[in-house]
């Protein structure tokens, strides 16, 4: 039985070709967009979800508070963890974390490398599978390597026990042990390195992070990142009681600091706390993909609704003839849901090879290593369970409606199949436009929010500025410099401790006489030298720049934003002395608010210290007419100076848009994505308007020997359809205006909503449904009258 219901579902979709292609294809591109946007999803959720004690990790994060407003940092004071360990039973291991930047050489390879500073807890925390060896971070002057670095300085042998020669900082350069060999780390995790070196190395060569654990300092300076891992009984709530005022024990100040705790494996797509606890980040865009392919599932399905019932009347008469010979309804029923798995189940096939070739180019869209998993079974049962269930869907109520024809009018022609169903196909069609200029309304925003972000004054330059950082020339600064300015094409450079569109090193203990005692603002300060101005084209709204020298020793320089100038409030603000980390110097000039941050951050209080002592990174500001040229005599330059160190550099435009890459990423799958839904409502419009104006041949035929022209036709035909579109332009007005509204609310600076991507959207629709029509239409209005009044 199965075989003849199978057979019979073959001849139906060769003899009605037209509509089953239609049908097929418009379901086949939909599943194509559904296969590519779950597996990115999926791709989201699979990080950092392969930990074997998952449930039990825990990242620290510090509630810093200022003005009553709290800032959370997924960072923690370091010399805390000793306290952490020994006060809270509830923590069961914890590990510090700093990057790690370092130059590897066995004396024929020398790369610069990629890795953390850990505790030796590291590895018991967080499964990450050990090859070879075994974790001694607990004893100076080892290194836990990948297996891809291990094959790269020891190609041929064992790397355990085997020592490598490596350079921290400035040039310090220290003879390693590899005691172990670790797994590679997998693409799905959030936590990447080549090596581990000990957290001690890491005190012991940058000195200036640490401080002893009797300083409040100490406690103060939030730098590194800590995880735990939990007991099996510990209460989650309760400790992050006692974490909210663990800090309080340790500073002698009036702030109101506390730590809490979160889950580890949330991290990745929650990690967003700008809002406070009220966590989020690219779950937003996770939730939103998974939207977008829904909308593209519902609107081919509307496709296959709207086509299978417009054609009901041409299988009136095999209903009635089918139930006058015995066929019972559920019999019916099973026969066109089956047709609808049929062609589901194509489409799905079809969807999958387009998904394979389409996949090289998705992945290098999206920035990830994406396959389809052919050989997993949960995939293909999968795969198979959406395709029924898409069938079920798409064919659920043009099986029940046909089933239900009754014989005796079938048979006698005495019923239109199709006239009963005019209210559900223009419902469909309104849902299916609502959709669809909900999607345009969004897409046009979002296109123009993003070109908003490139495109913005930031108050700071950033075009043709080349970034790298200094190493060991941060003890030689002075000769680097003249050096580069006797390249024809450099214009200035500048030493700088901090990136400045990345400033976020906040300082709280900012005072001045007049300062109100409870007021805790927070400054986020950046060391300097005078040329910062030039190279990034600040604009000096009040006062003079650094002086060329200091006038004594200890002396301290200050220019502040405006920002800044607003929070001291003091009407002479040049001159003003105020205290940074201690130390008492004068305000000198003001400088124009520029963005510091992400735009999704309002501008905050800066500080720009000058201490030409404390620099780490270089910017040069280049003519731009021949930046490959200019690039290499820099290289040379910079050469001459550092021998361990590669030259790696950036454009600071480049590391602007870096930023954004989220953003970027989601907005490029917005317009694909939602052009391919109007792509395929209009297939799903096309094969509805070619059914029904097929359907008039006849009347056309009459109009046109009456005198009717082309053109009257195209208008009489369309109408309906036109009408269609604009109540589904009312209806996605406040629907677009909503999600619009909230996309934008994530950034501090936004463009303003308007009107016009609404009308856009609702010409676009209007013209797509028109064009879409009038092909149609014109088509049949340009056959002979002759033929047309012939058709039946």
């Amino acid at each position: 039985m199965l075989f003849n219901l199978l057979k019979i579902s073959y001849r139906q979709i060769f003899k009605n070709r037209f509509y089953s292609l239609i049908n097929i294809l418009g379901l086949a591109f939909g599943l194509t967009c559904v296969v590519l946007i779950s597996l990115w999803v999926w791709d989201e959720l699979r990080h950092d979800q392969f930990h074997s004690n998952n449930n039990n990790i825990y990242q620290l994060y510090a509630e810093l508070r200022s003005d009553g407003e709290a800032n959370i940092v997924p960072y923690s004071p370091s010399a805390l963890a000793t306290p952490l360990q020994d006060r809270l039973p509830e923590i069961k291991d914890i590990s510090r974390s700093f990057p790690a930047n370092a130059v590897f050489n066995n004396g024929q390879a020398k790369f610069e490398e990629q890795g953390l500073y850990t505790d030796p807890a590291f590895t018991n925390i967080f499964t990450f599978p050990l090859l070879a060896g075994k974790n001694q971070l607990d004893q100076p002057n080892t290194v836990m390597v990948t297996e891809t670095l291990a094959k790269k300085y020891f190609p041929h042998e064992s790397a355990i026990g085997k020592t490598i020669a490596i350079t921290q900082g400035k040039n310090s350069t220290t003879d390693y042990v590899v005691t172990g060999v670790l797994q590679d780390i997998p693409k799905q995790s959030s936590i990447q390195f080549s090596f581990l070196m000990s957290y001690s190395d890491f005190e012991d060569a940058f000195r200036p992070w640490w401080q002893p654990a009797n300083s409040r300092g100490a406690y103060t300076n939030f730098n590194v990142t800590t995880y735990v891992s939990l007991n099996e009984q510990a209460n989650i709530s309760k400790l992050n009681e006692k974490l909210g005022t663990f800090i309080s024990e340790f500073t002698d100040q009036n702030i109101k600091d506390g730590l809490f705790a979160y889950p580890f494996n949330r991290t990745y797509l929650y990690g967003d706390f700008s809002e406070g606890r009220h966590a989020s980040g690219r779950i937003k865009y996770v939730k939103l993909m998974s939207i977008i392919a829904l909308v593209v599932l519902l609107i081919a399905s509307i496709n296959f609704i709207n086509l299978s019932t417009a054609t009901a009347g041409r299988r009136a008469k095999e209903v009635g003839l089918r139930k006058t010979v015995g066929a019972h309804r559920h019999q019916l029923i099973f026969q066109f849901m089956l047709e609808s798995i049929f062609i589901t189940l194509i489409s799905t096939a079809l969807a999958l090879t387009f998904a394979h070739l389409i996949l090289p180019f998705f992945n290098l869209l999206t920035e990830k290593h994406i396959e389809i998993p052919f050989t997993s079974m949960a995939f293909v049962l999968t795969c198979l369970g959406v395709s029924i269930f898409t069938g079920i869907l798409a064919g659920v109520y043009p099986a029940f409606y046909l089933s239900g024809f009754a014989p005796s009018k079938t048979l006698k022609n005495a019923m239109s199949p199709a006239a009963g169903l005019n209210f559900l196909r223009k419902g469909l069609v309104i849902f299916q436009f609502t959709l669809s200029i909900v999607f345009i309304v969004y897409t046009i925003v979002v296109y123009n929010q993003i070109s908003f972000i490139q495109q913005k004054d930031l108050g700071i330059k950033k075009d043709n500025i080349v970034h790298h950082s200094l190493h060991s020339i941060s003890d030689q600064p002075d000769a680097y410099r003249n050096d580069l300015l006797q390249l024809p094409d450099v214009k200035s450079v500048s030493f700088t401790e901090h990136h400045p569109l990345s400033v976020s090193n906040g300082n709280r203990f900012v005072n001045w006489d007049g300062k109100p005692e409870d007021a805790v603002i927070y400054f986020n300060v950046m060391q300097v030298d005078r040329n910062l101005l030039e190279t990034f084209e600040l604009k000096l709204m009040d006062g003079k720049n650094f002086p060329e020298h200091y006038q004594k020793e200890g002396e301290q320089y200050f220019i502040i934003n405006q920002s800044a100038a607003r929070a001291i409030n003091k009407p002479d603000i040049i001159g003003t002395e105020i205290v940074v980390w201690g130390k008492k110097g004068k305000v000198v000039g003001v400088v124009a608010d520029f963005n510091h941050q992400s735009i999704t951050k309002a501008i905050e209080p800066v500080i720009l210290l000058y201490n030409p002592k404390e620099i780490w990174r270089a910017f040069i500001n280049i003519s731009g007419e021949h930046k490959q040229e200019t690039l290499k005599q820099i290289e040379a330059v910079y050469a001459k100076y550092e021998s361990e160190y590669a030259f790696d550099y950036s454009f600071v435009e480049d590391d602007y848009q870096a930023t954004y890459s989220e953003v970027n990423t989601t907005g490029r799958l917005n317009y694909i994505f939602a052009t391919a839904a109007i792509l395929i409502a209009c297939i799903g419009l096309f094969g509805l308007s070619s059914y029904l104006t097929e359907q008039r041949t006849k009347e056309t035929g009459i109009r046109k020997v009456l005198g009717a022209s082309e053109l009257s036709l195209i208008k009489l035909f369309s109408s309906d359809f036109i009408k269609l579109v604009c109540v589904a332009f009312v209806i996605a007005i406040p629907i677009a205006w909503y999600y619009s509204t909230h996309w934008l609310s994530d950034f501090a600076y936004h463009i303003d909503l308007g009107i016009a991507p609404f009308a856009i959207a609702g010409v676009s629709a209007i013209t797509i449904a028109l064009i879409t029509v009038s092909y149609i239409t014109l088509k049949v209005a340009l056959k002979n009258p002759v033929q047309s009044l012939k058709y039946e």
